[in-house]
């Protein structure tokens, strides 16, 4: 069975940051089959260190691309972060989701969840603690990592793909320029990008209009007031794709609620890999306390 991407896919998917985990003595389990759809098979690439011999927290990594972009995959990570992780004993997961032009959102959702409890059914033999899985996407994948902190036990989310009866639920969730209020970047959007209805289309399968019922269902805010594990926003003032503005209520409205919600914003970065570790800190400091030391 082929990738599900496989028609949309660029031949070389180059990542922009690489580490040498062979040097490094990271085991690499590359292109693991996690679920197969009516489209074809999704894969993950898995990074951890087998001289850790405890049982690890896992973090899945969700990348970018608007759901369309067909240069972006699980390829791309940012791999100096993944080793530093990794080192510190976790087990890392980098996946792939079927693009939109193959089946529109909520797919991606779904695939996502669906590799979280592909992990908690494996956790024995990969070496990962079952209790302690954590999400952390960037930009539509940053959305997903939010949407999936608000989502669980929502029945039109769960049990799709694979795995069903396995809990989905995850313990932390950290997003990269990721529209939490997905319903003002969306009004954004329409304000300044002219070519935002036509990816719109593609993404959610109909016009704004058409589909206005998924811009609900696929907006983190719209479960803002339940019980929810603990979300790190992180953005830019700088970012001209996802204005920081679209994460801000949400983790004003999370606090409201008593649910742990950290905004940080980044100076003068735009949209793209953070740099700098004071802010890689704040990353692992946020995994540390809710996924390592919980």
């Amino acid at each position: 069975m082929q990738d599900a991407n496989s028609k949309f896919y660029v031949e070389k998917i180059e990542c922009s940051e690489k580490a040498d985990f062979d040097r490094e003595c990271v085991t690499v389990i590359d292109g693991a089959i996690y679920t197969e759809t009516p489209d074809g098979i999704l894969r993950m690439d898995c990074f951890f260190d087998e001289q850790i011999t405890e049982k690890k927290p896992a973090i899945i990594w969700i990348h970018g691309g608007g759901f369309t972009e067909e240069h972006i995959s699980r390829k791309c990570r940012p791999e100096k972060r993944f080793l530093h992780l990794v080192k510190e004993g976790y087990f890392l997961a980098s996946i792939d989701y079927r693009l939109a032009q193959v089946r529109p959102f909520p797919a991606q959702m779904e695939e996502c969840k669906c590799a979280v409890r592909y992990l908690r059914k494996h956790a024995d033999r990969l070496g990962i603690d079952p209790d302690r899985i954590g999400v952390w996407g960037e930009s539509c994948g940053g959305q997903v990592a939010g949407l999936m902190s608000v989502t669980e036990g929502i029945p039109d989310f769960e049990d799709k793909g694979g795995y069903e009866g396995i809990s989905s639920t995850i313990q932390a969730a950290a997003t990269w320029y990721g529209a939490l209020d997905f319903m003002r970047f969306h009004k954004i959007r329409m304000e300044v990008d002219e070519n935002y209805p036509e990816r719109f289309a593609v993404i959610y399968g109909g016009t704004p209009e058409e589909k206005m019922d998924m811009l609900v269902k696929g907006n983190p805010l719209s479960y803002i007031e339940k019980p929810h594990c603990p979300v790190l926003a992180m953005c830019s003032d700088a970012d001209d794709r996802v204005s920081y503005t679209a994460n801000t209520q949400f983790c004003e409205r999370a606090k409201e609620y008593g649910n742990i919600a950290e905004f940080r914003m980044v100076s003068g970065q735009g949209h793209g890999y953070f740099q700098g570790e004071e802010y890689d800190q704040i990353l692992y400091d946020f995994f540390d306390r809710h996924l390592k030391n919980r």
